[in-house]
């Protein structure tokens, strides 16, 4: 699905209490982690955005004559807040030097590069396996080359650590800032005895998008 076909099929929105009420009971599944987004999206997200910690995004399916809906169906939604990628002297230096090489910021003298934080993304279950998930991905990546309003180089996501959650960012263009759990796991203070992580570190660079 491109991101012409997700517009074409849904719109979006701010979430918001009205909207909530609007719309159908909205679920990813029945796995912790599943749980943990539905929670997020009806107990959090608003409280998020009241306390200015994360702003929630809803894609609802739009409504046609043919199909009237009488309450809106949530399809996917998303979080995002700002963020940044920090060289810090918990990293190695083979790691931060291949960091800038990757990212061609060598000739920056700073430690802290700017990033948006994609803190949530859920998708219905009832969509499932459609395409929406990457769909809204590149409409994200889009949406911070469009409309990059204050210099927002990065979109970072602490990534569940399962092969399926992995392999989606994977296929997004995201890669780990560190490859090797150990020393990811020294880089965010988690000691060494939580391995294997939860969740990973990874990033995408919003300059391979850039169109001069």
């Amino acid at each position: 699905m491109t991101v012409q076909e997700l517009y074409e099929q849904c719109q979006l929105s701010i979430l918001s209490e009205e909207l909530l009420r609007s719309s159908e009971p909205f679920s990813c599944g029945s796995t912790e982690d599943e749980r943990d987004l539905n929670e997020f999206l009806y107990n959090d997200a608003l409280l998020y955005q009241k306390k200015l910690i994360g702003k929630t995004y809803v894609f609802t399916r739009k409504q046609s004559a043919a199909e009237p809906m009488h309450l809106k169906q949530i399809v996917t939604f998303f979080t995002l807040a700002n963020d940044s990628i920090r060289l810090t002297n918990k990293m190695t230096e083979t790691i931060r030097q291949q960091f800038l090489e990757d990212t061609d910021l060598r000739d920056k003298d700073t430690k802290r590069f700017p990033g948006v934080l994609l803190g949530r993304l859920g998708t219905n279950e009832r969509f499932s396996g459609q395409g929406y998930g990457s769909a809204v991905m590149e409409f994200i990546k889009t949406m911070f080359i469009t409309q990059n309003k204050t210099g927002c180089r990065f979109i970072i996501v602490d990534a569940l650590n399962n092969e399926r959650t992995i392999k989606y960012y994977k296929h997004n263009g995201f890669q780990f800032l560190i490859d090797d759990e150990t020393q990811e796991a020294k880089y965010v203070g988690i000691g060494l005895s939580h391995l294997p992580l939860n969740t990973r570190l990874m990033y995408f660079d919003l300059l391979t998008l850039q169109i001069e």
